[in-house]
């Protein structure tokens, strides 16, 4: 298996030497590997996408436009 090195903040870190009864090791990996199933699913939705990155970006700045304009109101 692949090893992954993580910088971590000195509080999580802190947390972890509390509760040496956690498997961190297995929460990171569980962690990681749920967010790669969801990169995984949203690959193969948007594989069948005909949407080039150009109109991705056209319908996002619309979405945020939108967005402005209903909560600058």
């Amino acid at each position: 298996m692949p090893t992954v090195s993580v910088q971590i903040p000195v509080e999580v870190s802190k947390v972890m030497a509390q509760h040496p009864e956690v498997n961190w090791n297995k929460v990171i990996s569980n962690t990681l590997w749920n967010y790669a199933k969801k990169i995984r699913l949203l690959d193969s939705i948007t594989s069948k996408s005909r949407l080039t990155d150009e109109d991705v970006d056209a319908i996002g700045h619309e979405i945020k436009a939108d967005l402005l304009k209903k909560y600058q109101a």
